[in-house]
């Protein structure tokens, strides 16, 4: 009330009806709809296509309830802070999400209630009475009001981290071609979950792109566009003119075909197809590469060196540019070590000139001519790969 009668007095909105607004809501109904999707909705969904057992439901659950739940607030924080209002600073929105932290520990427990009776879907089902099933179909009402309300919210928010995004356009479509070039590697080499022996399943691997495009491919793109832009000379995220972007497509083209064609004598067809295995999954590996490597890690490097050093321009470039060579070295290791190559010779001169040259032209591409000419530098030597050896 002191609070508020203060912010009366200086001419204010009071802090206390602000309230934890739009960024607390959507913490609070994001965390609540994780655990329920995760430890309710997909329970049922398993017990009654008998994926799942039905014995020790309460702790299964309850266990998974957590891991969505606590997934659900970390998305949900970082959606409301970055899709609050218009006219909410950053610090209020951070202390909005923060004192929304408190609510979500109640909103939890409430969910936590109908995400049990959800799970018990099929018992209900199986014990053919009517009570357990008007609980359950209760149960299930509610949890689908809190879904419908997640979803309202988290649009709302959103739309509002759209429209703030300086980069979307650009953003989005780098995004978008993220999560298609990892749902392509993953359903043709289904992963396995860190730590764990469980290999994803078809559906496991749509959810695993998308998490993975949201997660990682999503922050990656954003942060590494913001930084292009502040990187000096030519922004690297995009062509100028379309007559420079002609000019980055033709280079990118003749120096792609430079690195196949140098790598090819030293690359025995066991490493391409293990590599490759087809066009798509070629372009998207390549996609993957661009993104991550180039345009997220060589901008990130060297905005590092020039910011906290002082470096000059070109020794920040070639830093980062052989940074990420051997970072693309280390990445690709394993897959040398697994393809078989007789002697230590042959694994290193393959290396070399198939992984370590190509990386340091594609940096260089990237840092003089932009993303698009890395891209296609790229494309055209794995192209030139799968089509000759």
């Amino acid at each position: 009330m002191n609070a508020a009668l203060n912010d009366l007095r200086a001419g204010h909105e009071p802090t206390l009806a602000r309230g934890i607004g739009l960024p607390g809501r959507v913490t609070v109904a994001t965390t609540m709809t994780g655990g329920l999707l995760v430890g309710g909705v997909l329970v049922a969904a398993m017990t009654l296509t008998g994926q799942l057992s039905g014995h020790g439901l309460f702790m299964t659950a309850s266990g998974l309830f957590v891991i969505g739940a606590l997934l659900g607030l970390v998305h949900g924080a970082a959606l409301g802070f970055l899709g609050r209002e218009p006219d909410r600073t950053p610090h209020e929105a951070f202390r909005a999400v923060g004192l929304a932290g408190l609510y979500a520990v109640l909103g939890a427990a409430a969910a936590w209630l109908l995400t049990l009776w959800v799970a018990m879907t099929r018992l209900a089902v199986y014990m053919d009475r009517i009570g357990p099933m008007l609980l359950v179909g209760a149960a299930w009402i509610g949890a689908l009001a809190v879904i419908a309300w997640t979803v309202r919210v988290d649009v709302r928010a959103l739309r509002n981290a759209y429209a703030r995004w300086g980069d979307r356009v650009l953003g989005t479509a780098l995004v978008a071609a993220g999560f298609a070039a990892l749902l392509i590697l993953f359903l043709t080499d289904r992963p396995e979950i860190w730590l764990t022996r469980f290999r994803v399943t078809e559906v496991g691997a749509v959810l695993l792109a998308g998490f993975a495009a949201l997660w990682i491919v999503g922050p990656i793109v954003t942060v590494g566009l913001h930084l292009a832009h502040e990187l000096p000379g030519v922004d690297r995220s995009r062509p100028t003119t379309p007559a420079r972007g002609l000019a980055d497509v033709g280079i990118g083209l003749v120096v792609g075909a430079l690195a196949g064609l140098l790598a090819i004598p030293f690359t025995p067809s066991a490493a391409v197809t293990g590599a490759a295995g087809g066009i798509l999954v070629a372009l998207s590996q390549v996609l993957v590469n661009e993104t991550l490597l180039r345009l997220f890690l060589l901008t990130a490097v060297a905005w590092l060196i020039l910011r906290w050093y002082g470096s000059h321009r070109e020794e920040a470039a070639a830093l980062a540019v052989m940074t990420v060579a051997v970072a693309q070295v280390l990445i690709y290791l394993p897959g040398v070590v697994a393809t078989g190559f007789p002697t230590f010779l042959a694994a290193a001169t393959f290396t070399a000139t198939a992984i370590l040259i190509p990386a340091v032209l594609f940096g260089a591409v990237y840092w003089t001519r932009g993303f698009t000419a890395a891209v296609v530098a790229d494309a055209t030597a794995a192209a030139a790969l799968l089509l000759l050896v």
